[in-house]
């Protein structure tokens, strides 16, 4: 359902005034937020803060979402001046623009917080209508003619429904990652990784080879969150790796550049895919960025993924990074500091 702060009212910690979600033509398909105040078009979230919208003003959203690119712009008010800010993103290969009203004096760094925030909010709306009919879709007993029909709907809502979840652990990540720190070896953590994704490789012929070293020392961090990690570049290099292509991943000591310093685990997984251009190495971790971005895409998804990705790392205190070119495989790292005082323990 779609929603504005009632009466102007700015929330003190984001400086957000509303936010609504549009599709191409500037149809409102909704958003949430704790205070709901139905918003039928999309004069009328103009309008309730003192805003024109006419031909104008249509027209120069409409060149904004025809580019296709992240825009803000700066509207005023009969009280103050305003950014409104459109962003694109990709749901189920269908573009919607999320607009966002804000004061000036928000930073970018709470503007991709809200964003993350309102995304996740929608995501947690969501997954509960989507895990019931997952669940009805499990107790039917369907006859041989409707076993592909009731297969390929259920392939469907499994996709969203990992979709909608990884939205949602946008916004917790931070939080988890902290109430579940602990002492692990990154090889039982790449062991893991590897056993969930065998039946994917396989099912496309590609080899994966581990390499890890041995004796290395303990990192502090959220299992969960670093297998998933691993899922997530496992995958991409699956994915975007030929049939009967070959994946590796290996981890290794990074001594500390300082005597006193701790150290790293650094820990890689290359493939012999596509490549990725050097122009694209900084963006390719920016939430929805997608480096296929034409209307005949070859390969699915949103751009969450190396998002995610990245979003764990740095909640680990770790680094993350591409090496790559075209046509020659990628390889994507990232960095893990070892627990305090570990470092004896590989002598």
């Amino acid at each position: 359902m779609p929603w504005l702060k009632s009466e102007r009212r700015v929330h003190s910690e984001e400086g957000i005034y509303g936010a609504v979600l549009v599709d191409s033509n500037l149809k409102i398909t909704g958003t949430l937020s704790d205070e709901e105040i139905l918003v039928d078009n999309i004069s009328d979230f103009f309008k309730r803060f003192d805003l024109s919208y006419g031909k104008e003003e249509e027209r120069l959203l409409k060149d904004v979402i025809s580019s296709g690119r992240e825009a803000v712009i700066e509207i005023s008010s009969t009280k103050e001046t305003l950014n409104l800010i459109l962003i694109p993103i990709n749901l189920h290969n269908q573009k919607q623009w999320l607009l966002i009203l804000k004061r000036r004096d928000v930073t970018l760094d709470e503007l991709e917080e809200i964003k993350h925030n309102i995304l996740a909010n929608i995501s947690h709306e969501l997954l509960t209508p989507i895990t019931i009919a997952k669940a009805s879709l499990e107790i039917i007993d369907p006859t041989q003619e409707e076993e592909e029909i009731l297969s390929t709907a259920m392939n469907a809502i499994v996709r969203l429904e990992k979709l909608l979840r990884d939205l949602v652990r946008i916004g917790q990540i931070k939080e988890s990652t902290k109430a579940r720190v602990q002492s692990l070896q990154i090889r039982e953590v790449a062991e893991e990784a590897l056993r969930l994704m065998k039946k994917n490789a396989e099912s496309r012929h590609i080899k994966i080879e581990a390499s890890i070293e041995d004796k290395l020392p303990e990192v502090e961090g959220d299992r969960d969150a670093l297998v998933h990690l691993l899922l997530l570049l496992l995958n991409n290099a699956i994915k975007f790796s030929p049939e009967g292509g070959k994946v590796k991943i290996y981890a290794k000591w990074r001594a500390p550049v300082r005597s006193l310093g701790r150290g790293n685990i650094e820990v890689c997984v290359e493939d012999t895919g596509i490549g990725i251009p050097p122009e694209e190495h900084d963006r390719i971790f920016d939430l929805f960025y997608q480096i296929d971005r034409g209307p005949s895409r070859r390969y699915s998804g949103i751009g969450l993924g190396l998002f995610l990705a990245k979003s764990i790392v740095t909640s680990h205190n770790g680094e993350i990074w591409v090496e790559s070119q075209p046509g020659k495989g990628s390889k994507f790292c990232f960095t893990l500091p070892t627990s305090s005082g570990i470092e004896k323990r590989r002598l």
